[in-house]
């Protein structure tokens, strides 16, 4: 980010701030310099207590206004104070919490704008409370440079030579580089923290050295010093933060304190500015042919890439077709920082599978550009399914799923991680069903209540099959034989075979036949009906619609639930993972 754009934003957000709320504001500063000089001093004098319990008498370096005093009565007192001082530090965070809740709704109020988003009070409490705290900050560096250079002036010098490294170093890195400028904000404050803790470490040196070389300063004001630079750049580094977190919601708290801003949704993210910048003419050439040549081997020319819409956002999608012969096609999915837990759950359930059949693709490579999760699947598809033909493709999918065994350590490593569709029915959600549930059915929930740990125990039985929820258009495409494929894998799950199946009355009596056919493929299915089939599919929609909160809709799933359980065949039913 731009330094000067930064300030100029800061100052307009400072300006209206306090002609909005100005003596909350100003106390809100005072409070929160009052609360961090009342830290120092609470740690400051804890630390003279044990030297002097250590002492026989006070010591030498000592301000001589403490040697008039006995060693006990300057234990008691300097204790005392720094219980003080800790008070008063709780008080003002108390007061600072308060005067920025306060604020906070004076400038909402001041706006008269519609709620524009989730929170936004918290969000402009929270932002209220870092401005003052930056304000502060400031303030608090300005008084501790100045107690520095007529304190120990060399170590004054010492300090702003170290910043000003710093600050030339930081500069010309985010001049040259492209990745440092798509650097996340929390990214900078840790960084920022770390150059901190090493300037402490480096003014601790010159002093070590200074007091060896027999420097005039005494070892109390050393001392201070030492604790009065660490203060000072723990200051500077929260500083930073603050302002760079505001920053980085400006679009929000423009909207929330300027009449003249409107809220349109989430900014574009710096991530993402740097995503797209991958796809650009002129880039993604530079990257893409050597990816592609790590799978398919050299070719004769540039490959040639038509891109897709994925329907997720911030994640790019390329259909990429080389031009030696025979011609070979791929789908490369480019996948924001936002998506990195996405793209590594992707990866997993094909580390796993290795080349198993349609409708899972193969995944031939997963790299990282520039910091984005990268995946090239083999893609022989001709293009995107029909609207008109979404649901049945999407049925195609999940009935070629149930005749796929999921691998056992792809089972053990989901099992480990996420819970069971048996382990998501628990009692609290009866007890919320029971709210909604009409006088005529609650002999009919009573009666699924009785039978649920049994339903669960027989789910428990049944053989897994793999579900991904994103079969959407943009998801679902046909190659030349006519076989339907999903390019989206980023959410799947293990479930009991069945799930995901629709329960419509259009849909459910197609069931039976995909069941048959997966048979054949699987022999771990013979052991169960379309009976237990039937019932996971329904519990699957009933978790769904409870997790959606649509209460009434997962009651009417109970009768044709219990209908499918009290139809099963009392044959057990074998494991089969």
């Amino acid at each position: 980010m731009k330094v000067l754009s930064v300030l100029r934003w800061f100052a307009s957000v400072g300006f209206k701030v306090f002609r909005v709320v100005p003596w909350a504001t100003s106390l809100g500063v005072l409070s929160t310099l009052v609360s961090q000089l009342a830290s120092l001093l609470a740690a400051l004098l804890p630390l003279k207590v044990i030297i002097l319990l250590g002492s026989e008498h006070v010591p030498s370096y000592f301000p001589s206004q403490l040697h008039d005093y006995n060693k006990m009565a300057l234990i008691i007192g300097l204790g005392g104070t720094a219980l003080a001082f800790f008070f008063i530090h709780l008080v003002a965070e108390r007061l600072i919490a308060r005067l920025a809740a306060f604020g906070a709704r004076r400038l909402i109020a001041h706006s008269r704008k519609l709620a524009l988003f989730e929170n936004q009070e918290q969000l402009l409490t929270r932002g209220y409370q870092r401005f003052a705290a930056a304000l502060a900050g400031g303030v608090f560096i300005g008084v501790a440079a100045l107690a520095l250079v007529l304190v120990y002036p060399l170590q004054a010098m010492v300090v702003v030579s170290y910043i000003a490294i710093v600050w030339v170093v930081l500069y010309f890195v985010q001049r040259l580089s492209h990745v440092w400028r798509v650097r996340e904000v929390g990214e900078l404050t840790k960084l920022i923290g770390v150059l901190a803790d090493l300037g402490f470490f480096v003014t601790f040196v010159v002093i070590v050295l200074d007091v060896l070389l027999g420097t005039a300063v005494s070892v109390f004001w050393a001392i201070v010093t030492l604790l009065l630079v660490r203060q000072l750049f723990r200051r500077l580094a929260s500083l930073v933060g603050d302002v760079a977190t505001l920053y980085s919601q400006r679009l929000q708290l423009n909207a929330l304190l300027f009449n003249g801003h409107l809220y349109a949704g989430k900014a574009i993210t710096e991530d993402s500015k740097g995503l797209w910048t991958l796809v650009d003419p002129d880039t993604f050439g530079s990257w893409l042919a050597p990816l592609i040549e790590r799978v398919a081997g050299p070719a004769a020319g540039a490959p040639q890439v038509r891109w897709m819409q994925s329907g997720t956002p911030d994640v790019l999608m390329g259909i990429v077709r080389t031009q030696s012969e025979p011609q070979q096609s791929y789908l490369v999915k480019l996948f924001g920082k936002n998506h990195g837990a996405l793209s590594r759950h992707e990866a997993s359930l094909f580390a796993a599978m290795g080349n198993a059949p349609a409708p899972l693709p193969c995944l031939c490579l997963v790299e990282q550009l520039e910091s984005f999760n990268c995946h090239v699947f083999s893609w022989p598809m001709v293009n995107t399914v029909k609207p008109q033909t979404v649901g049945r493709d999407a049925m195609t999918v999940t009935a070629g799923l149930f005749s796929i065994r999921p691998a056992p350590s792809l089972v053990a490593l989901f099992t480990r991680s996420r819970p069971m569709l048996w382990q998501r029915l628990d009692d609290d959600l009866l007890r919320r069903l029971h709210l909604f549930v009409r006088d005529i059915e609650v002999s009919m929930l009573e009666h699924f209540a009785a039978s649920i740990a049994s339903i669960k125990i027989t789910l428990e039985a049944m053989p897994l099959a793999i579900v991904t929820p994103e079969l959407s258009p943009d998801a679902l495409w046909h190659d030349n034989e006519g076989s339907v494929w999903a390019s989206h894998w980023g959410r799947w799950t293990l479930e009991p075979v069945g799930s995901n199946w629709p329960v419509n009355e259009k849909f459910l009596p197609l069931l039976p036949a995909a069941f048959e056919q997966a048979q054949k493929l699987r022999t771990e299915l013979q052991a169960i009906t379309i009976m237990h089939v039937e019932l996971a599919a329904l519990m699957f929609a009933f978790d769904k619609a409870c997790q959606r909160q649509a209460y009434r809709s997962a009651i009417d799933l109970i009768e044709p639930i219990l209908r499918a359980y009290d139809g099963m065949d009392s044959r057990p039913v074998a494991e089969g993972r």
